[in-house]
């Protein structure tokens, strides 16, 4: 071994930091894996500040291994360990949970697609995974799930379901409600809406997600709080122009904050039209033709229009040091930054509107969305 090599390990176990094992399907340039692992290993800067990590990783399992694969140099680089399995990664290859927080990011890597059109991440099997360690231990330590809950809405509530039962620390959901918002826009509780509408991009399962999500952190803080919702339904093609569901005076709003280059395309729109228990209307348009942002406008009772752009970097990735922040502040106060009922209703209004699609675009009754917070 060498004097560099040496000196490194020995550095890395005289660390005070809490440890952390990071579960990932595949580790590439741009994947979810590394731009949350490079900043979660090497730090990050947000708001022109830089930041050390305030967690050490010290265990990876990794699902796949692409040609273009990252994760075995950058467990060489920052002496990381790459196990092969889960419990062994949270157990550092004994028998006993050995570390003081658990990241598992489920996104990309070779994976079928369900009839419905999303990926089939299995985050519901690691989720498993992890939990069962937890019990054989007798004791659980913080846990963070990137993006939703699960690819099939029984698996979703059921990881909820857990989560709440064994009062697990858990952070869960998408990276846009915690990112840059240009120009600011942060509604007081209680703020009395009539329609929200969020504007996406690119693929409908992956990105307009994300646009669900954000308008999800921004509708939960209407007069009344979350109510639930009614029914969905999907749209696709230029049929929406013409649908009276959505206002366009908010579309307008939101498209004079767009912020990134939009190349030229002729990709047709999608919509997803939501109503909530309590009157709310939303609407979520994919509109690759139009944006490479993430928008949102709202209106409230009293006519006031309200619009920003969620501003992400499309290319540098910085807005996710704001996912590795919250991270280590979940690890290091054992305490969820939001409710995980925003996800878990965002992650079931995604799904219905896919089996909307599915099912010739109708408007498909949600009981299972009677979700209060």
């Amino acid at each position: 071994m060498s004097l560099t090599r040496r000196a490194l390990l020995a550095a890395l176990a005289a660390d005070k930091r809490p440890k952390v094992a990071c579960i990932l399907n595949a580790y590439f340039p741009n994947s979810h894996a590394d731009v949350f692992m490079s900043r979660l290993l090497e730090g990050y800067r947000l708001n022109d500040v830089s930041h050390r990590p305030r967690v050490q990783t010290v265990s990876f399992y990794v699902d796949q291994f692409p040609a273009n694969d990252m994760a075995r140099e950058q467990a060489e680089e920052y002496g990381v360990r790459i196990y092969k399995s889960v419990k062994a990664a949270l157990c550092q290859g004994g028998e006993k949970l050995a570390v003081d927080g658990v990241a598992v990011i489920g996104e990309h890597g070779d994976y079928p697609r369900t009839p419905r059109g999303n990926f089939m991440y299995p985050r519901k099997k690691r989720f498993d995974e992890v939990t069962q360690v937890f019990q054989q231990n007798g004791r659980v330590v913080p846990l963070m799930n990137d993006k939703y809950f699960a690819y099939d809405w029984a698996d979703a509530k059921a990881i909820y379901d857990r989560v709440k039962k064994d009062n697990i620390p858990f952070f869960c959901g998408s990276s846009l409600p915690l990112t840059w918002r240009r120009p600011v826009l942060e509604f007081k509780s209680g703020i009395e809406l009539d329609e929200v509408l969020a504007v996406s991009f690119s693929d409908l399962e992956e990105h307009g997600y994300h646009a669900i999500e954000l308008m999800q952190a921004m509708a939960e803080k209407r007069k009344g709080g979350e109510t639930g919702v009614a029914e969905i339904r999907c749209v696709e093609g230029e049929q929406i122009w013409q649908d009276k569901f959505w206002s366009r005076d908010l579309l307008d709003a939101a498209l004079t904050h767009k912020i990134n280059h939009v190349p030229s395309n002729n990709t047709p729109p999608q919509a997803i039209f939501v109503k909530y228990r309590d009157g709310l209307k939303a609407s979520i348009l994919n509109l690759n033709a139009q944006s490479r942002d993430y928008l949102f406008a709202a209106r409230e009772t009293s006519g006031k229009v309200h619009a920003s752009c969620f501003y992400i970097q499309l290319h540098v990735h910085n807005h996710w040091g704001f996912m590795a922040r919250h991270f280590e502040d979940l690890v290091l106060t054992k305490k969820s930054p939001y409710p995980p009922e925003r996800t878990l209703l965002s992650n079931g209004i995604m799904l219905s509107a896919l089996d909307s699609r599915l099912d010739a675009q109708k408007w498909l009754a949600t009981a299972h969305l009677d979700i209060k917070y």
